[in-house]
């Protein structure tokens, strides 16, 4: 909502229509006679064509992760008023992404063979589907109002309008600290990465980098490590149906234990698959490894330090054979820690990690007196 983000989507919007990008196509969309309106994607359920899931929204089902139109959905009805929508011709402003398909092959599939395969795959899929032009205006009353003429009561589609969003938010942040934004989004040496889950995947790999290369002055997604979905307890978490852990009540009830969380859902992550968080997995971890091996690790560190050395950490004098082998698997293992965080395998990198306290705690139990 802020004045420099509407500015920049407007001039964004602006300058793909004067390069003649866009297609001007009239089309019969949703209309609810009882609101006496167009329905947006959200404002529209119905039963997914993929899954059968019967909430399914018109842009996305949440269940399975498919990205819709509204017209795909089986018995569609107003979130308005409950009403069976009727169809209705508009006029509106299409993104031609099958023009854009042998570019996005080259990009995603040729040049950028290091993206996780979930993601590449989900992207291939896409592709070999084939493309079509996409709306992105809509007919509504609030919104980022289209800036050319012939276009009254059409506001931009969010899905055009948000990831202009990162380009805003970064030009507002440059203007506050000093900075130029376009260091940001137009140098080559920028890495450009898009941290998401996998119901945004055709978005961000998709439609926003042909957006950017239909404008041609900013850089593309170096990479784009989507995750795939996190269940609570079996059940897929739902702000709406209060299925969720809620970070507020969390910090309330386990005060000062922030970093817990943190290694539970970072060793948890659905970095390929989805996966599920249990309370009583987030129990076994840390009792078993953040006390048992790490927190056990450290404080038998501590306690010989204070005993022996007067808690400073003593000179070397002499390196044993059996020395030089647990310093050479911390050299190796640290390599591996750091070439997991390159590659955005964050659930990899925290398990080598515990991996040297297990170390420590072989080395100490072999070489106890």
């Amino acid at each position: 909502s802020s004045l420099k983000h509407h500015e920049t989507a407007s001039e964004y919007f602006h300058e793909l229509h004067k390069k003649g990008v866009f297609e001007e196509i009239e089309s019969q969309q949703f209309y609810d006679e009882k609101a006496d309106q167009f329905l947006a994607d959200r404002y529209i359920k119905g039963t997914c064509p993929t899954c059968s899931y019967v909430e399914a929204y018109g842009d996305q089902c949440e269940y399975c992760g498919s990205t819709l139109s509204p017209s795909e959905l089986i018995n569609p009805k107003s979130m308005l008023s409950g009403d069976v929508p009727i169809m209705k011709a508009t006029k509106h402003w299409y993104f031609p992404l099958n023009k854009y398909e042998n570019f996005l092959r080259e990009y995603i599939l040729r040049d950028h063979k290091e993206w996780k395969s979930n993601v590449s795959g989900q992207c291939k899929s896409w592709l070999d589907g084939g493309l079509r032009a996409r709306p992105m205006t809509r007919d509504l009353d609030w919104g980022i109002k289209v800036p050319i003429k012939g276009a009254m009561g059409k506001v931009l589609y969010v899905w055009f309008d948000a990831p202009i969003g990162y380009i805003s938010a970064t030009q507002e942040w440059a203007i506050e600290k000093g900075k130029n934004w376009e260091d940001y989004w137009k140098r080559g040496d920028t890495k450009l990465v898009h941290f998401i889950g996998k119901d945004n995947i055709v978005f961000h790999c998709i439609i926003f980098p042909s957006m950017l290369k239909a404008h041609g002055e900013f850089i593309l997604p170096h990479n784009v490590p989507a995750n795939e979905f996190l269940n609570l307890e079996g059940r897929k978490i739902s702000t709406s149906k209060n299925w969720a852990v809620w970070l507020n009540e969390y910090i309330d009830d386990f005060p000062n234990k922030q970093d817990v969380l943190r290694y539970v859902l970072c060793t948890n992550a659905p970095e390929n698959k989805d996966n599920d968080f249990t309370w009583s997995d987030f129990q076994t971890k840390n009792n078993s490894e953040l006390v048992a091996i790490l927190g056990n690790f450290i404080n038998r560190v501590f306690v010989l330090c204070h005993k022996y050395w007067d808690g400073r950490v003593p000179k070397i004098n002499q390196i044993l054979s059996t020395d030089s082998e647990v310093i050479d698997s911390i050299k190796l293992t640290t390599e591996k820690i750091s070439e997991n965080i390159k590659n955005y395998k964050f659930r990899l990198a925290i398990q080598k990690f515990m991996e040297l306290a297990r170390i420590g705690n072989k080395y100490l139990a072999d070489t106890e007196p």
